[in-house]
């Protein structure tokens, strides 16, 4: 599967602290402003029962991606499955409100428009980046199909099946 270069450009809209799903969903209720933008957390995002609610939300409201230093498993895999990228990056707390950033999800990169540095993104393996690229699970799974043009083989009539 050939897999398309994935760059997001846009602006920090960056939270404080420890970020639960249930704050998650309120802020983003609120909007992002001008999209796309990347919700940033300096602390861990999405634990708690309202994460996949909230990565919908966020999605619907032109979030590019979720950038902090650690994510909720569950929440992690509900933004791969709809195609939200979830950027694990440690330094997540040098970035701030407003800046521009660019990210690469195929270089595993978040460059710093506004300040010049650097960050590495953690823990996106190929995989998770071909179902990003995709757009998520089901554009994942519909790209492996008619990559493989899997069919149901043809039954024979003497078959026992």
């Amino acid at each position: 599967m050939e897999i398309d270069e994935l760059i997001l450009t846009g602006t920090a809209w960056v939270v404080e602290g420890k970020l639960p799903s249930e704050a998650l969903l309120a802020r983003a209720r609120q909007g992002l402003g001008n999209a796309p933008s990347f919700l940033l957390s300096t602390g861990p995002m999405g634990e708690g029962n309202k994460g996949a609610d909230a990565a919908l939300v966020l999605q619907q409201q032109g979030c590019a991606a979720v950038i902090a230093p650690a994510f909720a498993w569950p929440f992690f895999r509900f933004c791969l499955n709809i195609g939200l990228p979830p950027l694990t990056v440690w330094e997540a707390g040098e970035i701030r409100m407003g800046d521009r950033l660019r990210v690469d999800v195929n270089g595993q990169v978040v460059k710093n428009l506004s300040s010049g540095a650097r960050y590495p993104i953690r823990g996106l393996s190929e995989l998770y980046v071909a179902i990003l690229a995709c757009g998520g699970m089901g554009g994942y799974i519909r790209a492996l199909l008619a990559e493989r043009q899997l069919a149901t083989p043809p039954q024979r009539e003497d078959s026992a099946c």
